[in-house]
């Protein structure tokens, strides 16, 4: 009877799963498939907690089954379904297998719904429940895996028409055209697991779905200068003027900074802006860049007078305040100031009075020396901010700069980003990253280090920080994009940010 549904291949599979398999006869399955029976005839309600208990447990019990395979435990579902002497051997009714899916989907709304608000989970749920949304995602699933199975590329025509019917598809399981319910729903995917029991996904899946999905969605220009990163950047900030409302980081100057071509570029292609890779970047991108801007003005108000961007890239903000008082001291690699010095040229932009460049390679001359040439003076003050850069640096470098500033005059402090290991990151965002840091090291910019929180906490005290303040994601959602409907909102990023005080 197995053999009309299930091929040869998958028969041996199933019959031969590993020691941490759970075999059909076994007596803890059987016991399970009796309790199943008992609650279905006692009609126990299936948004009830028992039944979302029991379901998580059968659903634990059939992942290891089948190892998590979509596609045997899909034909598994249909031989139960098709063959009428199936339910009397296997003890698992039409009725039941109802009942274990409608209670299955209460339970995993009920994960969801701890990041959502009544309404968004209410909606969820209408939507989960609704059957041809059930049915379509576990053949897509299956069909993706034998494409990665095959050995196809992520580029072909039939994985990219996968990609093509798998948004759609996730709109209308879970949020529909609703920006912020989809950001807090993967938000949930990202940091729940269990949400992937029973879906066939495993990681090896998820990487050939989010390389298949990358495939056109490159934010960086192939002509990006010498350092691609930073006009990946400057994009998305020319992007959230564009897109977004209310801004987060009002940059006037941020469309002008990336000249004619890129800017037609993005105006061609914003739809792709909306997309939730460019949405969880922008977030990042405009927070951070917000945060700088709202320290400097706290340390303008204690009387700083002295603010040092340190490997500036792009970066707007000494042009976006020309009259804000003391000195502004860009740092960057030469070559990487020799371009920004172009495209200012070329857009019209005044260099303010109060700006000075520092060309410094951070791996190779001292920072002190090249901010000394520049007019820095030691015995006042600073602000430093150093975002975007870090992860890019040797970890010597990255400790050497901040033994510097810890050594500056009291009343100094560095807003700094760093990189924490991709493989404490939840394991959607660290395939995500893998990829993307992969892709960053084939231009040129290779990440090179990474700091666990407490371990770098402890670092800056004993470099001489009086002080440090971190953000969890959470807090900076909260003070910058509360309230929001474009989707803007900042899930499990993959760097954090410190503000070290001397």
């Amino acid at each position: 009877m197995e053999s009309k549904q299930v091929s040869g291949d998958e028969l041996d599979t199933k019959d031969a799963l590993g020691t941490d398999a759970v075999a059909r006869t076994d007596p803890a399955w059987t016991a399970l498939v009796e309790e199943i029976h008992g609650v279905v005839a006692q009609a126990l309600p299936a948004a009830s907690g028992a039944a979302q208990a029991l379901a998580w447990r059968w659903i634990r019990c059939l992942t290891r089954m089948t190892r998590n395979d979509s596609t045997l435990a899909f034909e598994l579902l249909r031989m139960q379904l098709g063959e009428q002497p199936a339910p009397e051997i296997a003890g698992m009714t039409a009725k039941m297998l109802a009942w274990i899916d409608e209670a299955f989907i209460y339970a995993r709304c009920a994960v969801f719904a701890k990041y959502l608000s009544a309404a968004q989970a209410e909606e969820v749920r209408r939507r989960q429940l609704v059957a041809k949304n059930r049915r379509a995602k576990p053949a897509l699933i299956a069909e993706l895996r034998t494409h990665m199975e095959a050995g196809t590329d992520v580029s072909a025509a039939p994985v990219q028409a996968i990609v093509k019917r798998w948004r759609p598809l996730f709109r209308e399981s879970f949020c529909g055209d609703d920006a912020v319910l989809e950001a807090c729903v993967r938000e949930a995917l990202m940091r729940e697991p269990d949400l992937f029991l029973s879906i066939g996904f495993d990681e090896a899946l998820l990487a050939y779905l989010h390389k298949a999905h990358m495939v056109g969605n490159d934010f960086t220009p192939a002509a990006a200068g010498p350092k691609p990163s930073a006009l990946t950047v400057a994009i998305q900030r020319a992007a959230h003027q564009l897109l977004d409302r209310p801004l987060v980081l009002d940059d006037p100057l941020a469309l002008a900074f990336l000249g004619e071509a890129e800017q037609q570029a993005l105006r061609e292609n914003l739809e792709k802006f909306r997309e939730p890779p460019s949405l969880g970047m922008r977030s990042s991108v405009v927070v951070r860049s917000r945060l700088a801007d709202d320290v400097w003005s706290e340390a303008l108000e204690r009387g700083v007078r002295q603010y040092v961007v340190l490997g500036a890239g792009l970066d707007t903000s000494a042009y976006r305040h020309p009259d804000a008082p003391g000195r502004v001291f860009e740092v960057d690699l030469p070559a990487t100031q020799m371009w920004k010095r172009a495209r200012l040229q070329e857009a019209g932009i005044a260099v303010p009075q109060s700006l000075r460049f520092v060309p410094v390679d951070f791996e190779r001359i001292g920072l002190a020396q090249g901010l000394a040439r520049a007019g820095f003076d030691p015995n006042a003050p600073a602000n430093f901010s150093w975002l975007g850069v870090t992860m890019y640096l040797d970890e010597d470098a990255v400790t050497e700069t901040l033994r510097f500033i810890a050594g500056c005059a009291k009343g100094s402090a560095v807003l700094f980003e760093y990189a924490v290991p991709l493989s404490s990151l939840p394991p959607i965002m660290r395939i995500a990253m893998e990829q993307m840091t992969a892709q960053f090291a084939e231009r040129g910019e290779p990440w090179k280090s990474f700091f666990e929180p407490a371990a770098l906490s402890e670092m800056l005290t004993k470099l001489g920080f009086s002080d440090s303040k971190s953000w969890a994601p959470s807090e900076l959602n909260e003070r910058y994009l509360a309230n929001r409907t474009d989707g803007l909102k900042l899930g499990a990023p993959p760097s954090r940010l410190v503000l070290a005080t001397v």
